[in-house]
């Protein structure tokens, strides 16, 4: 694992979109200790674009559902703002309609390190 964490440049800035605090503080401590920046977290829609507009970003974190919305504007934004992003959600593509989540990595509801430091270090 050592060896994936070196490949991860050091100050990236995530943007975490998540809407349940355990879950975002979890994502969080993760982030900072593989030496990123993290932006938020953003529990709502609203917030996430704001930041969106408003940070320079590297990354982005995102669940699919933020309370009863989801989250296809603010993948869209990231999408048009050339920002990559991955799905911290427990669905498949079979169960996301919408394209702006399809091309997405999917690294599950319960976040793998391993999964999330290979993810951040393919940019």
């Amino acid at each position: 694992m050592h060896g994936d964490v070196t490949t991860i440049r050091p100050g990236l800035r995530v943007l975490v979109v998540e809407d349940e605090f355990l879950i975002a503080l979890e994502i969080e401590q993760m982030l900072v200790g593989l030496g990123c920046i993290v932006v938020g977290p953003a529990p709502t829609v609203l917030r996430a674009l704001t930041l969106i507009d408003r940070e320079e970003l590297d990354f982005a974190i995102l669940d699919v559902n933020l309370g009863c919305n989801r989250s296809t504007p603010v993948a869209e934004r990231l999408w048009a703002a050339g920002v990559p992003f991955a799905l911290a959600t427990g669905y498949d593509d079979r169960q996301l309609p919408e394209e702006a989540f399809h091309k997405a990595p999917h690294l599950g509801k319960r976040l793998d390190s391993h999964l999330l430091i290979s993810a951040l270090g393919r940019l």
